[in-house]
């Protein structure tokens, strides 16, 4: 940000009259961060109500599904490979008032458990990074849709500001494909599997800044200087990939929080396309 300016700061300027404590005041200041759950009102914005079937695609323990089905009253559908993820969430299913709403289906964004136009909305949250060919999959998202159904889609792209070697280490950190990094990538895929973008929201870096004045998340900066000091027993300790993961996670908030990468949220439209098929 600061190379936004021509002119560099002086040494006189650097210590000159002006009010430091002022400055940190000014920087105490909360600028009202959305946190993570303000997705959900974006959903709310769809009508979604009871009576209605979302599919979480992507969605782990179900946790995201429960949260639905508990403020929504709707049916959810949680799609996840990940064989342990799925048995966590068979034990928060089973546990939650709402679980008998929320069913658990193993399976993945390429071949969804699901029928033809069978869901109202199509929720993915913080999950396309990870898949390799991203036209079948958004393809298999319209294919499930009913006929004026919505794809609610929360990702992270990197910002001019990301540097190349910085984006081939993240990526093989957190196991994200590169491409799904870009903006203009994602937004080509989204058109040319025949979804309109009805609603973007550019969050930038509001759901880890909530987190941090909330106190509900680590210190990213210190885990990373822990990492980076105490790198080999850490690395005998927690191995390889935990440790790898670890890092790589930690930058990834940093790296919002400065301005690297940023959060977006799209609004997608796309069940059209099932009724025509069905006429």
């Amino acid at each position: 940000m600061s190379g936004d300016w021509s002119n560099p700061v002086t040494v006189a300027e650097m210590y000159g009259d002006w009010d430091y404590d002022a400055a940190v005041a000014a920087l105490d200041r909360s600028l009202s961060p959305r946190p993570s759950v303000a997705i959900f009102d974006v959903v709310a914005a769809l009508g979604v109500g009871p009576g209605d079937v979302v599919l979480d695609i992507g969605g782990r323990e179900g946790e995201h599904a429960l949260l639905m089905a508990e403020r929504f009253g709707c049916r959810a559908i949680s799609v996840d490979p990940v064989p342990a993820n799925n048995d966590r969430g068979r034990v928060l299913v089973a546990a939650h008032e709402f679980g008998r709403l929320v069913e658990l289906r193993p399976g993945s964004i390429e071949q969804i458990p699901a029928d033809d136009a069978s869901v109202r909305l199509v929720f993915a949250r913080d999950m396309l990074g990870h898949i390799e060919d991203l036209e079948l999959a958004l393809s298999e998202c319209r294919r499930v849709l009913a006929p004026g159904g919505h794809m609610v889609v929360f990702e992270v792209f990197a910002t001019p500001m990301l540097h190349p070697d910085e984006e081939r280490r993240l990526c093989a950190d957190t196991a994200t494909v590169p491409e799904r990094l870009s903006v203009a990538n994602f937004e080509a895929t989204v058109a040319a599997t025949g979804f309109s973008v009805e609603r973007l929201d550019v969050l930038g870096s509001e759901h880890v800044e909530a987190s941090q004045e909330a106190g509900t998340a680590p210190n990213y900066l210190l885990q990373v200087s822990r990492l980076r000091r105490d790198r080999e027993r850490l690395l005998d300790e927690l191995g390889e990939t935990t440790y790898r993961v670890m890092y790589g996670n930690a930058l990834w908030s940093i790296y919002r929080l400065i301005g690297k990468l940023e959060s977006r949220i799209y609004v997608l439209c796309g069940g059209e396309r099932n009724a025509a098929r069905r006429a």
